[in-house]
């Protein structure tokens, strides 16, 4: 049986050491093991992987009305 590769999804990012890491969870619904980037299959199901990149994160701006807040 051939498995066709699929995009493994992904979960965020993980910061190591002041190493910035993507993680990865396997596309398989039944599996869901998080894998790395350098994996050609799961190590768990045997599906073939994929990756894409990730999409670019907006950040938002949070401002309070009425006054400044100390943070003492």
């Amino acid at each position: 049986m051939k498995l066709i590769a699929k995009f493994a999804e992904f979960i965020g990012y993980v910061v190591y050491h002041g190493e910035k890491i993507t993680e990865w969870r396997c596309p398989n619904k039944n599996c869901g093991l998080s894998v790395a980037e350098d994996y050609v299959c799961c190590p768990h199901c045997g599906q073939r992987l994929k990756f894409r990149k990730p999409q670019p994160v907006s950040m938002m701006k949070i401002s309070i009305k009425g006054g400044i807040v100390d943070a003492d």
